[in-house]
């Protein structure tokens, strides 16, 4: 199957003069709102003040309108807003409380050029099998390149994103990490952040970090270990889904449990091209899908901050946001205890 995901060639050979950003501001909204929306953990907020979540992306093609639309209301009434995208689409308009977050392929490389750049590389074995193969983050060598675009992407975020607000990196295909090597990882990003900050390649003012994808469990030690130099802006946990009692699968459990100890917001991802489980009316089975209402039911759960639905898997392009609880303000080693 075609893989609907980011499949430029390496951002290495991607000319970010050519793209087209569409990044000019609408004035009402402007004029409305103030100079930049810090993410929770920045904000000089009082201990225990909630601040609601919303979470737009895609990573096949523009945004959904309606999602955008959500965006734009949530950041008028003072919330915090992600924008989570592929870098090589279009942009679209970033108001001031924005935070900007783009995709990168991570764990994983592009079939051609962009796998030709690593050591080695493997076959994925699962659907993307025809447009990409995994790497090894655990090599320094696949991970300095890695970080080599992550930065690109970071400067290139830098340039476009409002005054005030956040550049973060969505790394994908890193379920397979253990906690050292998810803390190598994204230690070493922030590392490389700093250094192009004294370059004066990335803005000294921009706050950047990096999202929790998936690998639940091995972030939660990480950060129970204090490995991390910084903790996750979120998280995000794939192919979430209830059973037949309405309890939530195990890594959803598991964001959901760091997500209240630590005050990291927890976004689920969910496709109706999910079986949610199997009833057996009859002596016939009968597959239950991850439907919309049952992505709101979730969207209710406590320290759930929005669960986002796609109609199939195979296009990662939400057209459903169920916004969720508000997040506690808490500094992150109060948050996350000793």
């Amino acid at each position: 199957m075609k893989n609907p995901r980011w499949r430029a060639t390496s951002l290495m050979s991607h000319d970010p003069g050519t793209r087209s950003w569409r990044w000019k501001s609408r004035t009402a909204f402007a004029c409305m709102l103030a100079s930049g929306l810090l993410l929770a953990s920045y904000l000089p907020a009082m201990p225990g003040d909630l601040r609601k979540q919303y979470w737009a992306t895609s990573l096949s093609g523009s945004v959904d309108e309606k999602l955008l639309s959500g965006l734009y209301t949530a950041i008028a009434r003072d919330e915090v807003g992600w924008l989570d995208v592929d870098p090589t689409s279009s942009i679209p308009p970033l108001e001031p409380g924005i935070n900007l977050i783009l995709y990168h392929v991570g764990g994983n490389c592009y079939i051609g050029d962009d796998c030709d750049r690593f050591p080695s590389s493997e076959p994925t074995g699962d659907r993307w099998g025809a447009t990409e193969r995994q790497i090894d983050l655990d090599d320094p060598i696949a991970r300095k390149i890695v970080i080599g675009d992550l930065i690109r992407i970071v400067q290139q975020g830098d340039k476009i994103a409002p005054a005030g607000s956040v550049v973060g990196i969505h790394l994908d295909n890193v379920h397979k990490l253990a906690a050292q090597a998810l803390a190598d990882t994204f230690n070493e990003f922030l590392a490389e952040v700093e250094a192009a900050r004294k370059q004066g390649s990335i803005s000294k003012s921009r706050k950047v970090g990096y999202v929790a994808k998936n690998n639940s469990k091995r972030f939660a030690e990480a950060l129970e270990k204090k490995l991390l130099r910084a903790p996750p802006l979120y998280q995000i946990n794939e192919n979430a889904r209830l059973d037949q009692e309405g309890t939530l699968d195990a890594g959803s459990q598991i964001a959901q449990e760091i997500g209240s100890r630590c005050s990291i917001p927890v976004f689920l991802k969910t496709f109706g091209s999910d079986v949610a489980y199997t009833i057996v009316p009859d002596d016939s089975e009968v597959n239950v899908a991850v439907s919309e209402d049952m992505a709101r039911q979730m969207a209710q759960m406590p320290n759930i901050s929005g669960v986002a639905w796609s109609a199939d898997e195979g296009r990662y392009h939400p057209t459903l946001f169920a916004q969720g609880s508000g997040v506690k303000h808490a500094p992150f080693g109060a948050a996350c205890g000793e």
